[in-house]
């Protein structure tokens, strides 16, 4: 992608983006085909995975933008901004949606996801992509793909300080939903508090975030995130235990502020993450540089979320919340000697 465009003189990742959110949208209308979800659950699943795969790569055009168009300046703010837009994203796709599926059904659900993924191609038809060098070879190197990593620090950040950031807070926040459903939660409220309700603050996060580490610093502030997991993981004691046993609204209460505690902390930590990457990313190779980077840390999430599930298993969640912690504090710690992690 970062080297070939159907038609570069309408801009070269513009195109991508254009093709990808269309390709987006005919998988979706698809999905509205299906009468019945249950009964052509088949369908649903190739379509679904149509989507995701062109939403992926849709992604990387859309973060080759991001690095090529935000000068150093603009990496915190830009940082905050990106992952907020997820959150966003997540209120309309997993809360509106799910709103209107309830009031009218499947296909009002999809159709109500067709239109704000359609809405979105009104922004990129308008926008400008600023000229792009030509490249003087289509060929793909080792350097091309891994370059990045050489630059002073990198490899220190992304092999080491990434994952452990990742799988410490991945682990955290995949001890929610089952923290909840011990707790006798339905699985109508977890959804609605992770996904809906939750989000509201993490969106405020992940903008207050990228100020953060412009004032503060990106490893004080990913520190803080840090501090606002465990928040809200000792915000769930009293919906786990009987060692200070609490009902009603009050559980409720103590159930919301944990998850949205533990998520905002998970984004305040991704905007710093994502600040850093924007500053490693290579222009001339924004797309596969950006890619590789946050691939990184989402596979450390993943390893976390398993990592997290597991120890809760065998001993319980304390237990799982102070490793959880532990990792991504160290992380923290190693990042200090990141590359500009300090800007």
């Amino acid at each position: 992608m970062d080297r070939w465009s159907p038609r570069t003189a309408s801009g070269h990742y513009r195109t991508w983006l254009l093709i990808l959110q269309s390709l987006m949208v005919l998988s979706l209308l698809g999905l509205a085909l299906v009468a019945d979800p249950v009964h052509g659950l088949g369908t649903v699943v190739i379509l679904a995975g149509a989507f995701v795969l062109f939403s992926a790569t849709q992604d990387i055009a859309a973060d080759a933008l991001s690095v090529r168009g935000l000068d150093s300046a603009q990496h915190n703010k830009g940082a905050g901004i990106q992952v907020a837009a997820s959150y966003l994203g997540t209120l309309v796709g997993g809360g509106l949606a799910l709103l209107v599926y309830d009031l009218w059904g499947w296909r009002a659900a999809v159709l109500t996801l067709v239109f704000f993924t359609a809405l979105a191609l009104a922004t990129v038809a308008r926008y400008v992509e600023p000229p792009r060098a030509p490249r003087s070879s289509s060929r793909i190197t080792f350097k091309d793909m891994f370059g990045v990593l050489s630059q002073p620090g990198a490899r220190t950040w992304a092999l080491v300080a990434v994952p452990l950031i990742a799988l410490g807070s991945g682990a955290l926040w995949s001890l929610v939903t089952p923290a909840l459903v011990d707790a006798g939660w339905s699985l109508t409220r977890i959804g609605v508090v992770t996904s809906v309700v939750a989000s509201v603050p993490a969106l405020a996060a992940a903008l207050a975030g990228g100020r953060m580490c412009r004032r503060w610093g990106r490893a004080t502030t990913m520190l803080l995130g840090a501090g606002i997991q465990l928040i809200g993981g000792l915000s769930f004691i009293p919906v786990i235990t009987t060692l200070w046993p609490v009902g009603g609204g009050l559980e409720l209460a103590f159930g919301v502020l944990g998850t949205s505690c533990v998520l905002a902390g998970y984004t305040i930590m991704n905007t710093g993450i994502y600040a850093v990457n924007l500053g490693l990313a290579r222009t001339e190779n924004p797309g596969g540089d950006f890619t590789l980077l946050t691939s990184i840390s989402m596979l450390g999430g993943t390893v976390g979320a398993w990592a997290g599930l597991t120890i809760a298993a065998y001993s319980n969640y304390g237990v799982a919340l102070a490793v959880g912690l532990a990792c991504a504090g160290l992380g923290i710690a190693v990042s200090r000697r990141g590359v500009r992690l300090a800007r």
